[in-house]
C-alpha cells in the first residue's frame, strides 16, 4: 500500500511539474500571441529562402490598326488612271487608260505607252506603231517645252506612215498632259530632224 501512494504522489508531483513547465514557458500559448521576427510562418527567418516567382501565361496581344495605318492602307489600294493613245481597227488614235497603284504622271504615261496594248485590247483591234524595247532616257521640263529622250529603236522598222503614227502618238500623249507646252523628240539626247530607215523628216516642235 505504502508503494502504491508513493508512486501515485510521485506521478502527480510530475503532472504538476510538467504543467507549471508549460505555463510558465516562452513557447506557451496566449491570447496576446504576436509574430516573432524569426518565426518561419509570421516573420523573416535566417534560414528562408523566398519561392520563386510563377510564370505567368502570355497572353496574346492582338494588334488594333491604328489611323496612320489605316490611311496607309487606303492609299495602298487607291489606283490611279494613267492615259496614253494607241490606234483602232480603224486607223484613229484612242484614248486608253491603265488602273495602277502610282500617282499619274507625264513619265508614267509614256512608259505605259511604249510598253504597248494588252492582249485584251489588242483583241478589241488596238494596236501600236512603236517598236518593242523603246526606252525612256529622260523627261525634260523646260517654261514654255517638253523634251523627250528615247532610245535609238524608237525609229526602227515600218515605212514612213509608220514613223508619223508612232510620233502622233507620243506626241498625242504628252500633249495630254501638258497641253500648253511645246513637244521636242529627242534621241539618244539629240533633237531628231529625220527619222527611220526612209528618213521621214519630223517637224519640231511636234504637232
Amino acid at each position: 500500500m505504502n508503494t502504491f501512494f508513493k508512486t501515485f504522489f510521485v506521478c502527480l508531483i510530475l503532472a504538476f511539474g510538467f504543467l507549471a513547465y508549460k505555463f510558465t514557458s516562452s513557447d506557451s500559448y496566449s491570447l496576446d500571441l504576436k509574430p516573432s521576427e524569426n518565426s518561419p510562418v509570421f516573420g523573416i527567418h535566417e534560414d528562408y529562402t523566398e519561392a520563386p516567382a510563377i510564370e505567368q501565361t502570355k497572353v496574346q496581344q492582338i494588334h488594333h490598326p491604328t489611323k496612320q495605318e489605316n490611311q496607309q492602307k487606303v492609299v495602298k489600294d487607291t489606283k490611279y488612271k494613267h492615259y496614253c493613245y494607241f490606234y483602232n481597227n480603224n486607223g484613229e488614235l484612242t484614248k486608253v487608260y491603265r488602273e495602277l497603284s502610282f500617282k499619274p504622271s507625264l513619265e508614267n504615261a509614256i512608259m505605259v505607252l511604249l510598253k504597248g496594248p494588252l492582249i485584251s485590247e489588242t483583241k478589241k483591234g488596238l494596236y501600236s506603231e512603236i517598236p518593242a524595247n523603246v526606252d525612256l532616257i529622260s523627261v525634260k521640263r523646260l517654261d514654255k517645252d517638253i523634251i523627250v529622250d528615247l532610245s535609238s529603236n524608237f525609229g526602227n522598222g515600218g515605212g514612213s506612215k509608220s514613223i508619223t503614227n508612232r510620233v502622233s502618238q507620243l506626241s498625242k500623249t504628252i500633249k495630254y498632259y501638258e497641253p500648253n507646252k511645246n513637244v521636242y523628240l529627242y534621241i539618244n539626247g539629240k533633237e531628231v530632224e529625220y527619222l527611220g530607215g526612209d528618213g521621214v523628216y519630223i517637224k519640231q516642235p511636234l504637232d
